[in-house]
């Protein structure tokens, strides 16, 4: 599982807007580092990275709802979840995928179509969560949803997100 980034600037006598503003475009960036790994779809922990990342960042949202206006609070987590629960969708069926593989072998040579008849369904259907994932972030890119996330919470928490310089840490 992906490393949770550290969170630039955060001191241990920030207010309570400076570290929610300072946590959640960290959370949102740690998120968003692992999208085109995602999209690219060549490596399934690229997406369990990116769900983790997703969830870290709700529980962040949650954490510091207080320094956001409940209207609009609750439409950005809306789309936070959205996120959250179409990677959710995919990764169940790569879990699902890769357990039945691990154990195809250990089953009967009769059982064994069957097995792999559903990997194959499987495979199928996480196919059309692929075209899902790619499909919300364009909509999200079309929308320029990052962009505005960012200024969404620098209005609300007085951080300037572009002095902010998260990456991962070994980088």
């Amino acid at each position: 599982m992906a490393k949770a980034w550290n969170v630039p600037g955060l001191l241990q006598d920030a207010t309570f807007r400076d570290a929610a503003g300072r946590v959640v475009v960290t959370r949102w960036r740690e998120m968003m580092s692992f999208r085109d790994g995602t999209l690219a779809g060549e490596d399934i922990e690229q997406l369990h990275a990116m769900r983790v990342s997703s969830r870290r960042l709700r529980a962040a949202m949650d954490a510091f709802a207080g320094a956001f206006p409940g209207k609009s609070f609750r439409t950005h987590l809306r789309v936070v979840k959205e996120i959250t629960d179409t990677l959710g969708a995919a990764r169940d069926l790569d879990v699902a995928v890769d357990g039945l593989e691990a154990v195809v072998r250990d089953f009967a040579d009769i059982e064994r179509p069957g097995i792999e008849a559903l990997v194959a369904e499987y495979r199928t259907h996480r196919a059309a969560e692929a075209t899902h994932i790619a499909a919300l972030f364009t909509r999200l890119d079309e929308a320029h949803f990052g962009q505005r996330f960012e200024r969404w919470v620098a209005r609300h928490t007085g951080v300037d997100p572009g002095g902010l310089q998260t990456q991962p840490e070994d980088h």
